[in-house]
């Protein structure tokens, strides 16, 4: 199927054959100028400034009828050329191409939208239509056209009105009778709202009546016993020990009988009655008395005792000082979290039989949405999540708060933003990190793999971090953006199959300089600081700070002209790109277990999302639906290209390999897809050790696989020799892993003939 607008358009909108969709797929990742048309259909597509053709132009490129004819596939040929091409010239002729596409797409995807008309009435309008065309055969134009169309629209309009007539008489008469009523139905309504407010005024008197009676009986005079005459300057008792009692006794009634409602403590305990020292210029608290409570079953005295009691301790001025937490605003993120405060504590003391006041559980910070996806969701794993399933792995999806220790990793295709104590964190993807609390209950990033950048609107916020056996704070400088970054070197593919790397890991300042303290890996001052550091230092902008895990006790300063790869932020999603990531988020944050939820992704139709869902199921450590899509053939079947394929084992396969621990799940996951007798040349294909006795049987043995029956060994065969040796893109179009029986063999004898001739040159290392 050729690359066209109207093909790319249909492709987009999923109005395809499988096959065609499929086909589509892979030609448009293997051109560019289709993906850049892709990606300008994705601009302009929702824009309100664009611009719409006027309805009345004439040409090919400006016409409605152009638009209209090319949409309903009835353009001609030699005008098919031109029209595509000022579509892809012109913005606003792309924009009306792929808007009215889009709709006609889901109109026809959704009949319910398509109101069918009644046989009369279509003959109605095809009636109308020859006799406007034949008394306007003569004129031409895009003009007659419109006034055409609404003239035709003008007679149904009255055609239609006929048969309502009746029906609009019925209902004049039926709101002149309602006109006549309506003053009646007023006054009536007027009155009865007067009775129910009389009624409900007398009801309101008569209960503040009784409550002002209750109140009053409940204010006795104070005995001359229970005046402050007894404090002397070093004692605080207020009242005799048998007073004190009765008033432990009423309080234990009073929390009985408003257990439902927050109660405020009472200002006396079993021993003794405390009252609260206030400021010196707290002159109207001087005048505040404790009243001993009597017993009384009335129960509008205990709202009445309750809401006195609450005024007291609101009206309690506290000295500055005293209090860290009050008057913190709702949703802030402090830089230390909250923590439970004993409202004993807060009192003074004046109540030790209440109970503490438990506050909510603190938070870290929250999880924003993906700046490229919108709501999207990661992957987190809390020290009290269940480890059954997944290594305890669950869903966190966007607006959700973060715990005080959380370990997240990121899926691919989404690059999360979260806020932490004020900070805020871009996380790549494949990025796996722990946030928590170190031991001075400051935030702190442990990054374990992977790239963040980490920027604050405030430059004297500060933050931990640990990556590799880089430990410190950053004290300021983050009003500019720092990455750091947690790697294995070298890089290549070699190294990481058989698990010849070294832990790497940089930070570096972007715009600004920062200052940078060392520290230990739990934020408590370091007792030796690496060599070649001081234990304070500023990093200079486009300076990197590097660790390395071959010398630990040591790190290296560098300055460079331009910021490496994992610095620099997450490149825009392409369509397909940005349709995989929203297919995960969703998956991945449904309510069944997300093993379930990854699988049946990995089962879906469209290739894209069948690769995301197997990255992610790779990156928690389940590789059997990799393994699975790699030994698929590619059409008619479900399984990716050679270029999709290429990107499937290099993103999962190396950085598995890398692990010491994960090649063995990735190692079982292979030999059970293949025959046991082939376990172990499966295992060396994809590690690159045949362990054969020399490099030339190696060779053979690898172009004797290259007619293998199983698609997996013939694609790792055909991907180890291209590493091996050099290829011309004409050679490279003389094998194909997917090709049949016959092609197979040929392009086999012709590697095996180009390597006994000699004419095979060796890749340099």
């Amino acid at each position: 199927m050729r690359l066209t607008v109207r093909t790319l358009l249909a492709w987009r909108d999923h109005m395809l054959s499988e096959a065609d969709q499929r086909d589509l797929n892979e030609k448009v990742l293997s051109h560019v100028a289709a993906q850049e048309i892709e990606q300008r259909i994705e601009r302009v597509l929702g824009n309100l400034d664009m611009p719409s053709p006027q309805v009345d132009a004439t040409g090919l490129a400006a016409s409605a009828n152009s638009m209209a004819e090319f949409l309903d596939n009835a353009l001609a040929e030699d005008c098919l050329g031109p029209f595509e091409s000022n579509c892809i010239e012109s913005d606003v002729q792309l924009c009306e191409a792929a808007e009215c596409h889009h709709i006609l797409s889901e109109m026809l995807g959704q009949q319910e939208l398509i109101e069918v008309l009644p046989l009369n009435e279509c003959q109605m309008l095809v009636g109308l239509t020859e006799a406007k065309a034949s008394l306007l055969l003569s004129q031409e134009g895009q003009v007659t056209d419109v006034y055409n169309a609404r003239s035709i629209r003008e007679e149904l309009d009255a055609i239609d009105a006929k048969p309502h007539a009746e029906i609009s008489q019925c209902v004049m008469e039926s709101r002149e009778k309602k006109q006549r009523v309506a003053p009646f139905a007023i006054i009536v309504a007027v009155t009865l709202l007067f009775l129910l407010v009389s009624v409900f005024g007398f009801q309101l008197f008569s209960t503040f009546g009784n409550n002002a009676v209750q109140q009053q009986a409940l204010q006795q005079p104070l005995s001359p016993d229970l005046s402050m005459q007894g404090i002397d300057e070093g004692s605080q008792n207020v009242a005799e020990p048998r007073q004190a009692i009765d008033a432990n006794e009423r309080s234990k009634e009073l929390s009985d009988e408003v257990a439902v409602q927050p109660a405020v403590e009472p200002l006396v305990s079993s021993d003794n009655m405390v009252k609260p020292q206030a400021p010196e210029n707290a002159t109207a608290q001087e005048s505040i008395q404790e009243v001993p409570i009597q017993k009384e079953s009335a129960s509008p005295a205990v709202g009445t005792v309750a809401a006195s009691k609450s005024s007291m301790v609101t009206d309690v001025q506290v000295p500055q000082g005293t209090a860290m937490a009050i008057g913190v605003p709702a949703g802030s993120v402090p830089n230390v979290p909250s923590i439970s405060v004993d409202k004993d504590a807060d009192m003074g003391g004046m109540n030790s039989d209440a109970p503490a006041s438990i506050l909510e559980q603190p938070i870290l910070g929250f999880l924003e949405s993906d700046a490229n996806i919108g709501w999207a969701a990661v992957l987190h794993r809390n020290r009290l999540t269940n480890r059954d399933e997944l290594d305890g792995w669950l869903a966190l999806p966007a607006e959700s708060t973060l715990g005080v220790y959380e370990e997240i990793q990121v899926p691919p295709g989404l690059s999360p933003v979260l806020d932490v104590g004020g900070v805020t964190v871009r996380m790549k993807p494949r990025t796996h990190a722990i946030f928590k609390l170190d031991s001075l209950q400051k935030p702190r990033i442990e990054l374990l793999s992977g790239s963040i950048i980490i920027r604050s609107g405030n430059d004297t916020d500060q933050i931990g971090i640990a990556a590799g056996g880089l430990n410190g704070i950053i004290l300021s400088g983050l009003s500019g953006s720092v990455a750091i970054n947690v790697a294995r070197a070298p890089e290549n593919m070699l190294a990481a199959r058989q698990t010849k790397q070294i832990q790497v890991a940089r930070v570096i300042a972007q715009e600004r300089p920062v200052l940078w303290r060392q520290t230990q890996p739990g934020g408590l001052a370091v007792a030796r600081p690496l060599r070649g550091l001081s234990e304070e230092f500023q990093l200079a902008p486009k300076e990197i700070l590097e660790w390395s895990e071959t010398s630990p006790l040591e790190a290296s300063r560098r300055i460079v002209d331009s910021l490496p790869p994992w610095a620099v932020s997450m490149r825009s999603l392409t369509r397909l790109e940005k349709s995989a990531s929203e297919a995960l988020a969703e998956a991945i944050t449904q309510p069944q277990p997300l093993l379930k939820s990854l699988i049946e992704l990995s089962d879906s139709s469209r290739i894209e999302n069948r690769m995301i869902a197997t990255e992610t199921l790779a990156l928690l450590g389940w590789y059997d639906q990799v393994v699975e899509l790699l030994a698929a053939s590619p059409r008619p079947g479900l399984g990716p290209s050679a270029e999709l394929w290429v990107q499937l084992e290099s993103q999962s396969i190396p950085a598995a390999l890398a692990d010491k621990t994960l090649s063995l799940a990735v190692k079982k996951s292979l030999r059970e897809h293949v025959n046991p007798d082939q376990g172990d040349v499966i295992v060396g294909l994809a590690t690159r050790t045949l362990h054969l006795e020399s490099f030339d049987i190696q060779t053979l043995k690898l172009i004797e696989l290259l007619e293998d029956d199983n698609i997996i060994f013939r694609r790792y065969a055909i991907q180890w020799l291209r590493e091996l040796f050099v290829e011309t893109p004409s050679d490279v179009a003389k094998y194909r892993a997917d090709w049949n029986e016959e092609q197979l063999a040929e392009g086999s004898d012709w590697w095996r003939q180009r390597y006994e001739q000699g004419l095979l040159v060796r890749q340099s290392l």
